[in-house]
């Protein structure tokens, strides 16, 4: 009788799982902590049905708990890396522009433009002393 009830417990919850958009992970992680929570409860209360119900909810919970915590996890990462890829794809397309305006050919034939980059030493203005700095400047001819 104790078997057929922890049999019966083990089945039903087989059977009962719902399988409709939920990973085959989910459902197999599911099914195992409702046994095993079923089958301790089971043993703990030597063939309680009542015990051992609650023990497959218990191991239920637990798998849940655990498939979440994995499901945040992913998300978290894969956020992070479509993040991370943006931030390239807008450096790379900032420094293609700088080398297109530095060495790339002109579209107007006759101008030709070049940056050069002069030193700026420590300077006050305004009673602000400024750190010295690189500026830019660019020369078309």
């Amino acid at each position: 009788m104790k078997n057929a009830t922890f049999l019966l417990s083990v089945l039903a919850n087989a059977l009962l799982t719902s399988c409709a958009g939920v990973s085959p992970t989910r459902i197999i992680g599911d099914t195992v902590g409702a046994a095993g929570g079923a089958l301790i409860g089971n043993k703990l209360s030597n063939g309680n049905p009542l015990i051992s119900a609650a023990g497959a909810g218990a191991g239920v919970l637990l798998s849940e708990s655990l498939q979440a915590g994995s499901n945040t996890y992913a998300q978290k990462s894969y956020d992070a890396g479509y993040e991370k890829a943006r931030s390239d794809a807008a450096k790379q397309q900032f420094h293609e522009l700088i080398d297109r305006q530095r060495f790339g050919p002109q579209l107007d034939g006759g101008a030709h433009v070049r940056l050069f980059d002069v030193p700026l030493p420590e300077r006050e203005e305004n009673g602000v002393i400024l750190a010295p700095s690189t500026a830019t400047i660019r020369i078309q001819e």
